[in-house]
């Protein structure tokens, strides 16, 4: 299929040559709006992914409402025959592509379905943290090897969930800026790391995994040098301390490190997360410093105003600067 151009730079493409209204709307319509091939692929792989999140939600639903009714040995061979079924459709050479990467995706979520029916049948007293963890090792290799970015966001949300369910089962409150560290690193990497691999074994990542994790790294860091503003130094130990100091130094790292790879990248999505931040972070100083009272919210009413004018002001001559640059 032929790569669509960006409506945009064709906008600006006649902003700055002499194309007709006539000449533009043709150009729109060959290179830009979507035809009939590109909806007939977007039906097949909607039908498909909706096919499978529908049959795999069945599963799951199955096994919760007739749990108490099955036999063990029905359990272990209903899951067995359904991953063996997922693994064989991602390994058949014959089948399409994507449709080897769904049953990847939902051979992934069945061996989670597994770890659940064994920790249920010989109940094991694990805590939720050792199943997800379990479950993260077992598909990792699948999903360094999957080359599909649902996997990869679908192995995302997993490791999030592990490493929260751990700070909350197993360690104390003590431990919470670490948490909060430790959640942005790994999100920095979950976000770097399929960038990665795309580049090495030339495959496109999709933009909407690594606008979430994106998200998430700068959401995590925004927190942590947020609640550095506003936290109470006396009320915490030098150990406790010391994690939110490190939490706020890998915060800026990762916005300096961002900043620096969107201006490079010309990411816009990555440059807009920035400058939000920025504003949210300038906006908690602003509440720090000020005191409350009918001044201090006018102030921060024109703060809020003038600082979204400003941001969108930055976004669209960036854009702007990029597109011409290209």
């Amino acid at each position: 299929m032929k790569e669509k151009i960006d409506k945009g730079d064709l906008y600006l493409l006649k902003e700055h040559s002499s194309l007709s209204d006539s000449q533009l709307g043709e150009l729109l319509e060959q290179k830009s709006y979507a035809n009939i091939t590109d909806w007939q692929k977007f039906v097949k792989y909607l039908t498909l992914a909706l096919g499978a999140g529908f049959l795999l939600s069945g599963i799951v639903f199955f096994f919760a409402y007739n749990w108490a009714d099955l036999h063990k040995n029905i359990k272990f061979l209903l899951v067995f025959i359904l991953l063996t079924i997922s693994v064989i459709g991602a390994v058949y050479p014959k089948l399409n592509t994507v449709v080897r990467q769904v049953s990847l995706l939902s051979a992934s979520i069945l061996v989670g379905v597994l770890f659940a029916v064994y920790g249920q049948v010989y109940q094991t007293g694990a805590n939720a943290y050792d199943l997800f963890f379990m479950w993260v090792l077992a598909i990792t290799l699948w999903t360094v090897l999957s080359r599909f970015s649902p996997q990869w966001l679908f192995y995302a949300v997993l490791a999030n969930t592990t490493l929260i369910l751990y700070f909350l089962q197993v360690t104390s409150d003590d431990l919470l800026f670490y948490s909060g560290l430790f959640l942005l690193l790994l999100n920095v990497v979950l976000y770097l790391t399929p960038i990665y691999l795309a580049k090495k074994t030339n495959y496109k990542l999709d933009r909407y995994y690594t606008g979430l994790l994106s998200l998430a790294c700068f959401s995590v860091a925004t927190s942590g040098i947020i609640t550095f503003i506003f936290v109470s130094t006396d009320r915490y130990i030098k150990a406790d301390l010391r994690g939110l100091y490190m939490l706020v130094i890998a915060s800026i790292a990762w916005f300096i490190g961002s900043f620096l790879w969107s201006r490079k990248a010309k990411d816009l999505l990555l440059y807009s997360y920035f400058l939000l931040s920025v504003f949210a972070i300038v906006f908690a100083l602003i509440i720090k410093i000020a005191d409350i009272n009918e001044a201090s919210l006018l102030l921060y009413a024109l703060y809020c105003i003038g600082g979204t004018f400003g941001i969108v002001k930055l976004i669209i001559n960036q854009k702007k600067v990029w597109s011409n640059e290209q």
